[in-house]
């Protein structure tokens, strides 16, 4: 005869424990989730720009300029100019930028509406899980290449020339 504790039978309990076994089970699948490399699937996404328009990035996408830091997203704004827009338009690049680390009412009072200034559209990632897998170097966009929603090509940049050659270079 099996003995039932008042603990064991606790609702509580039960829900913890089961959160426990499913996060064991569930860990492998998110440890293994492998960084976009050259030959990769790109992952359509669907985000929103600064002034909450829809940007699909997807298979007529050929690059997708990557940024995760403020200084780098400062270049490349500052290398595109006012005629962002154009460019990106003609080379079929897409400008993605990852602010999930900043805190929601600063991107609200402070970095949206300074974005909304911008000539070109920057697709805004909020949540960090969405890009996790693109690559990144501290101090660099990251230029990914795309043909037909294929990676051919990996680059980061760091310069203003290497950024104006990038967004010139695909006709």
């Amino acid at each position: 005869m099996t003995l039932i504790t008042t603990r064991s039978m606790n609702p509580l309990f039960l829900a913890l424990r089961l959160t426990w076994v499913a996060t064991l089970v569930c860990a492998p699948l998110w440890v293994s989730a492998a960084p976009l490399e050259v030959g990769s699937a790109w992952p359509s996404l669907t985000l929103s720009d600064q002034h909450e328009l829809p940007v699909v990035v997807g298979i007529t996408t050929q690059q997708v300029i990557f940024t995760a830091e403020k200084s780098v997203s400062d270049l490349l704004s500052q290398v595109l100019g006012a005629e962002g827009k154009t460019t990106l338009t003609r080379t079929n690049t897409v400008v993605v930028a990852d602010i999930s680390a900043m805190p929601a009412m600063i991107s609200r009072m402070f970095a949206i509406p300074k974005l909304r200034e911008l000539p070109f559209s920057m697709a805004l990632v909020r949540e960090a899980s969405v890009v996790a897998d693109l690559p990144r170097r501290k101090g660099a966009a990251t230029l990914i290449t795309l043909d037909k929603g294929k990676v051919t090509q990996v680059q980061f940049l760091q310069t203003d020339v290497q950024l104006r050659r990038a967004v010139s270079s695909t006709d």
